[in-house]
């Protein structure tokens, strides 16, 4: 890939996590301690992505990103930012800042992948996207006879640049246009209107370019303020093509694919017969795919409950025509192959210890994970966060011991002092180091304690410090005293 990114987190484990799963997918990592040693290293340094801490000692996250656009060579570079925190005010304040995305902390590597590559390469493709889609769709058209073939390229490669926006609809704006072209068919349009409704099945989300990825790609719930964005996509599409007038009914699918039969759909409220018959079909089709195929929120659904939805929204939300058509197709696809296909990746899946070793042999191994099981540790997440590589976890895991005491003596300072902002810091550290290793209790200690400095509990905190002190202690010992068995069994 070539790729050179910048990771800057204040947490040795999360960077060499980072540089680990980048590395082996042939990045080149730049690692970086602190928000003032990226700043200093953008001084003669222009990578092509960073991936950015949002608590660190010194300046944070969102300080650090203010310092970096307003840099001459930072403008430029993608951020993607990184952390522990799930909560929503910690998510909107990143993209509110400007990062273009958001990845959770511990790491899973095909999310963080997923995540790097799609930012780098739609960071290219976005700015001037508007412009490309008018100009290359319009060259397309001029001559339609001579550039008939062109033009169908030309539309499935925006298609394609359009679904690459959101890491979860690989081909969908395709598989709509089949849908849509299907039903078409079925209903009696001619070849040439099943060829129209084909393409206009293509650019239906061509709006989406206006849309920010991190809103597409948003696994949570959208807001109020993001759902409006989301919705202002259909008219954005239709300003980019009501000026094709080669082929005027492009715009129609794009404009008028999210109203609802009952009329309370968007943008305009059509009703019924109102809604041009085209984008009624892609309607059928889009919500079709959209439970067929899997999503940021959700898997693919089973094909009976696709069924039974597109049963409870004849009428109401589609046409009643085009979705008995729609059900027909699924009745006749008893195999379930229309649909995306897709392998469950590493976050979808619950990978344990048999999984990971094919050798039953290997005592080794078994009793190194067996004592770090029985000590609290659950090694099936450790696991997964190292890509299941042992030797990696075992890396993280004495990584993790040997940073302890300089932990330890920092939260034990600012917790005397009564710092409690420097204190936060650290104890967010804890909490995603020790989720990285599979240390969920002592995770989830760090995690109310945090909690409890956002909500100025100070009681909470004073009855509590000794105790993550001593379950930080107690995870330490059970994982050094695995480790060296395991080490000087391995030497025997």
């Amino acid at each position: 890939m070539g790729h050179w990114i910048a990771v800057t987190d204040d947490d040795v484990l999360n960077l060499k996590a980072a540089e680990k799963i980048l590395t082996a997918n042939g990045y080149t990592v730049s690692s970086l301690a602190s928000g003032e040693a990226l700043l200093e290293f953008l001084r003669s340094n222009t990578p092509d992505l960073i991936l950015l801490d949002v608590h660190m000692p010194g300046i944070d996250g969102f300080e650090t990103l203010k310092k970096v656009q307003a840099m001459r060579n930072g403008a430029n570079i993608p951020v993607i930012f990184l952390t522990a925190d799930i909560d929503a005010d910690t998510e909107t304040k990143a993209l509110i800042s400007g990062a273009k995305d958001f990845i959770s902390k511990p790491f899973v590597a095909s999310v963080l992948l997923v995540r790097v590559r799609n930012t780098i390469a739609l960071q290219r493709l976005q700015s001037d996207l508007k412009a490309e889609v008018r100009l290359k769709t319009a060259e397309a058209f001029k001559e339609h006879e001579r550039n008939e073939r062109l033009s169908m390229q030309v539309v499935k490669t925006l298609a394609g640049a359009i679904d690459a926006k959101d890491a979860y609809t690989n081909g969908h704006s395709e598989r709509v246009a089949e849908y849509s072209r299907e039903i078409a068919r079925r209903a009696g349009y001619t070849e040439r209107a099943q060829e129209e409704i084909y393409m206009m099945g293509l650019l239906h989300d061509v709006g989406k370019i206006g849309v920010p990825d991190t809103v597409i790609n948003k696994p949570s719930k959208l807001t109020e303020e993001e759902y409006g964005v989301i919705k202002t996509h259909p008219m954005v599409g239709f300003g980019i093509l009501k000026n094709i007038t080669e082929m005027p009914k492009l715009a129609i699918g794009a404009r008028w694919h999210h109203e609802r039969f009952d009329g309370k759909g968007y943008p305009d409220g059509l009703i019924g017969p109102d809604i041009p018959e085209e984008a009624r079909i892609i309607a059928v089709a889009d919500a079709y795919d959209a439970m067929s195929s899997r999503r940021s929120y959700h898997s693919v659904f089973a094909q009976e409950f696709v069924k039974g939805e597109l049963l409870r929204g004849k009428g109401t939300q589609f046409d009643p025509t085009f979705a008995d058509i729609m059900l027909s197709m699924i009745d006749e696809d008893p195999e379930y192959k229309m649909r995306e296909n897709y392998e469950p990746d590493a976050e979808g899946s619950e990978s344990g210890n048999a999984n990971v070793f094919s050798d039953s042999k290997d005592e080794a191994v078994f009793t190194f994970l067996s004592m770090l099981d029985a000590g609290g540790i659950n090694t099936a997440i450790g696991l997964r966060y190292c890509m299941n590589d042992v030797d990696f976890y075992c890396e993280m895991l004495k990584e993790f011991t040997s940073s302890s005491e300089d932990r330890e003596a920092a939260l034990s300072t600012y917790f005397e002092s009564g710092d409690m902002s420097k204190y936060r810091v650290y104890v967010h550290s804890l909490k995603s180091a020790s989720k990285t290793i599979g240390a969920s209790v002592l995770s989830k200690k760090a995690e109310m304690m945090e909690n409890a400095i956002k909500n100025t509990n100070a009681e909470y905190i004073e009855s509590n410090h000794d105790d993550l002190i001593i379950s930080m202690h107690t995870t330490v010992g059970g994982i050094l005293m695995a480790t060296a068995m395991y080490e000087g069994s391995l030497e025997e």
